[in-house]
């Protein structure tokens, strides 16, 4: 089985070294981790920074800390991957980052919308406040456009995020809605050759992974190249938490594969009909859990 996103101390969000998390992994009978904080980092202010030869070096740690998990878990594929925030200030920054670091997987991820955090913090509902949902959502998904329209990435992460607390203002959302506006985005995916991701942190909020079903069967319509798969876990304790639902949920969507990026390339393609073995062992409990 596969996690290609997770977060380790070196995040700001983040708990325990990599080696605690690939522990994890080793127990849950995972085969491929790929270890994905985030660029920026949380500065004193309480304002999210991004600078250059800080990132540089910061990841230059981790590297170190793959290279020596793969010696400790010989049996687990430990890769580097970085999440990079779309702001348009930091781009530049980003892609002489990526340029100059080996890095085997690179996520894409809109957080922020109009200068608001839609994913968390202190001023996560103020984004919703005043608008109607369809205004919030089609202008979160203009992001992602505007995103796209950059493309220092492999995989765009968590499609459909703005979900996670606009549901608390306006109910469950009908992807069909938008759904001119996000084949739109995903036949753009396809043409610059950039993946989506099954985030199954949305298992436990709002309860179902990002994105929805439908935006999964569209994207594999369109012909986007690769459907990966994470947990958004920032903790090893709950490092693979919701990866039976996501697996069902490719398989739901149609998906034959999942892929595991090495060297900026699709390398690794598993069947998804061998992840859900995996998942029913697991559910069987044949399948040894995490440790905690």
């Amino acid at each position: 089985m596969i996690n290609c996103h997770f977060h380790d101390a070196r995040s700001s969000d983040g708990a325990e070294p990599l080696e605690r998390h690939c522990r994890s992994a080793a127990g849950a009978g995972i085969r491929h981790v790929t270890v994905t904080n985030h660029a920026e980092v949380l500065g004193a202010d309480g304002s999210w920074q991004a600078d250059l030869d800080e990132m540089r070096d910061r990841f230059l740690d981790v590297h170190e800390s793959v290279l020596a998990c793969r010696r400790e878990f010989p049996d687990l594929s430990v890769r580097l991957g970085i999440e990079l925030e779309y702001r348009p200030e930091w781009t530049d920054r980003f892609d002489r980052l990526t340029r100059d670091l080996p890095f085997d997987f690179v996520l894409g991820s809109v957080h922020m919308v109009d200068g608001h955090n839609v994913s968390g913090g202190p001023g996560k509902d103020s984004f919703f406040e005043g608008r109607p949902m369809e205004a919030a959502y089609a202008r979160y998904f203009r992001e992602l456009d505007a995103m796209l329209d950059w493309g220092g990435f492999d995989v765009v992460s968590h499609f459909d995020l703005v979900k996670r607390f606009g549901h608390r203002h306006y109910g469950d959302y009908d992807p069909q809605s938008f759904g001119e506006q996000i084949r739109g985005t995903l036949s753009t995916m396809a043409d610059r050759g950039i993946g989506i991701e099954i985030n199954t942190s949305g298992v436990f909020g709002p309860g179902s992974p990002y994105p929805e079903r439908p935006i999964l069967e569209w994207a594999r319509e369109a012909g986007v190249p690769a459907l990966t798969i994470g947990t958004d876990s920032h903790d090893p304790d709950v490092f693979a938490h919701g990866l039976v639902e996501g697996i069902q949920l490719a398989r739901d969507a149609g998906w034959n594969e999942l892929t595991v990026y090495e060297s900026r390339e699709p390398s690794v393609r598993v069947p998804v009909e061998e992840a859900l073995e995996w998942a029913r062992s697991r559910a069987s409990g044949s399948v040894p859990r995490e440790e905690t």
